[in-house]
């Protein structure tokens, strides 16, 4: 018969691989599992315990301490329930670390069947979505993320890839099958990744590559491998310079330098040329246009009406595959093609998997309207520039204390209307896109200059417990900060509350 605290101690590694699963999945069974790990702290009652784990490990008070000073942004709350609703979303802050502390210490493998769920836990999220993604058309490619929102899963997906990595070179020597196994999870994973298309998460993992082989330079004293890691890190950095630059200028780069303003359709009719229509794809979009035989030929095409939006697209759509935009070139389309325009599908690359040049096309167009036409709205980058510029406004109006918790989100509305911005009609009540503006905004300055503390504290102040394990796991945070609230979200806080504690004070 097991006693008393193994049955707590048993709960506790139940309820937190529950949770590990949760992550990718559900946003319901996160906050039970985090509800149910509380109760059965509390149940435990082993007091005495509890306090002899807590003062052995007093750093973790650094970690808690951030709730109280977030706390900060209270005294200029006005909307109490917005503020209820925020503290206690943020509870995690305060007792994850509390309770990861005064718990019996994880053994390692227990660690690694928390980590091993889940990884698997997010392969079945990334299984899912794949078969939603190919089995139902969609124009945002955002939404095959069926669980929980994209830019989130994107992190699960990264942080898995990390874990597998680690656990296959550790495993190599004891147990190469196990190793091979997460070897092949990692690579799955990563095809996940390029063909999701999550441009943030492809990107983090890009930086996590570049650290790690950057750590074995310096950690290895062998200077044959030293050389190697070095050539390595060099030639990432070269090849991806000149993919990105060779990308840019097949974009930019117009194919054709002076048009035929003579030409005409194969019915005869005269093409239309605008002169101030900007480049895609490498080809202006205004030029050689006959609107006439565009809407003739899709109407007997396509059961879709021809109108203003159809027009855009279709005429975007022909220019991308570098056809003049005639009746011609829209019976030249496949079937495929013209479900691919119905679908406001404007670019053919956007239509593929495994492109890098999609998610930099997109990026490409949006910029190239901003600075023709002065238009943000087909680019997320642009709109977080506008976020951030409204969002320093208020901070150097309320740099000391913020604006409030629970304020912050309607401050901003108003910030963007006050300044005419035009992003102000879109979707209201959003973030300001930056964990650390949003938490600047939010309680103050004191609030942002403790939360970088907390954020480099570790690797300074108990650098034996730092492995890059952890490293891959901040930088994956602090990466994601910089374009997402990301702490704002559930996923996003657990996956640094939970994960963060659980690597740091579990056995060394």
């Amino acid at each position: 018969m097991i006693s008393r605290q193994q049955f707590h101690q048993s709960f506790y590694l139940l309820a937190t691989i529950v949770l590990a699963a949760s992550l990718p999945l559900s946003h319901f069974l996160m906050g039970l599992s985090c509800f149910i790990i509380f109760l059965n702290w509390i149940a435990e009652w082993n007091w005495n315990e509890k306090w002899k784990r807590m003062v052995n490990n007093r750093q973790f008070l650094l970690f808690s301490a951030f709730y109280i000073v977030f706390a900060i942004g209270l005294f200029n709350a006005t909307d109490f329930k917005a503020a209820s609703n925020e503290m206690l979303s943020k509870i995690t802050f305060l007792l994850a670390p509390i309770i990861i502390i005064s718990s019996k210490q994880l053994k390692n493998k227990e660690l690694q069947v928390i980590l091993t769920v889940f990884i698997l836990a997010t392969i079945f999220g990334c299984l899912w979505n794949t078969i939603y993604a190919l089995t139902h058309n969609f124009w945002d490619f955002r939404a095959i993320s069926r669980f929980i929102d994209h830019i989130r899963f994107g992190l699960c997906v990264v942080i898995s890839i990390v874990f597998c990595c680690f656990y296959a070179i550790k495993l190599r020597n004891c147990n190469k099958k196990l190793s091979l196994l997460y070897s092949l999870c990692a690579f799955l994973l990563l095809i996940y990744l390029l063909f999701s298309q999550t441009l943030s998460g492809i990107v983090i993992l890009f930086f996590i590559t570049l650290s790690f082989i950057f750590y074995l330079s310096f950690k290895i004293k062998n200077k044959k491998t030293k050389t190697i890691s070095i050539t390595a890190i060099s030639t990432i950095l070269l090849v991806s310079s000149l993919y990105f630059c060779l990308i840019t200028i097949s974009y930019f780069r117009p194919k054709e330098a002076v048009p035929n303003y003579s030409s005409v359709t194969a019915a005869g009719r005269t093409y239309n040329f605008d002169n101030s229509s900007i480049i895609e794809n490498g080809y202006y979009i205004g030029y050689y246009v006959c609107e006439e035989e565009l809407k003739t030929a899709w109407n007997f095409r396509s059961d879709s009406t021809y109108n203003s939006d159809i027009s855009n697209t279709l005429i975007r759509y022909l220019n991308s595959k570098g056809l003049h935009k005639d009746s011609a070139a829209v019976m030249s389309l496949t079937d495929k093609d013209i479900k691919n325009i119905e679908q406001k599908f404007a670019n053919i690359e956007y239509t593929k998997f495994f492109s890098t040049k999609k998610a930099l096309y997109q990026t490409f167009f949006g910029f190239t309207l901003y600075n023709k036409y002065n238009i943000y709205t087909e680019s997320s980058l642009l709109q977080r520039f506008e976020l951030w510029k409204a969002s320093w406004g208020l901070i150097k109006e309320n740099y000391i204390f913020g604006v409030g918790i629970g304020n912050q989100r309607a401050a901003l509305d108003k910030r963007l209307e006050k300044i005419n911005s035009p992003i102000a009609h879109k979707k209201k009540d959003r973030g300001s896109h930056n964990q650390f503006i949003t938490f600047w905004l939010t309680s103050g300055i004191l609030t942002l200059i403790y939360f970088v503390f907390i954020l480099i504290y570790p690797f300074v102040g108990i650098p034996d417990k730092i492995n890059f394990v952890y490293f891959a796991l901040i930088l994956t945070i602090i990466l994601s900060m910089i374009v997402e609230d990301t702490l704002n979200a559930q996923t996003g806080r657990l996956l640094y509350t939970i994960f963060a504690p659980l690597i740091l004070f579990s056995e060394k």
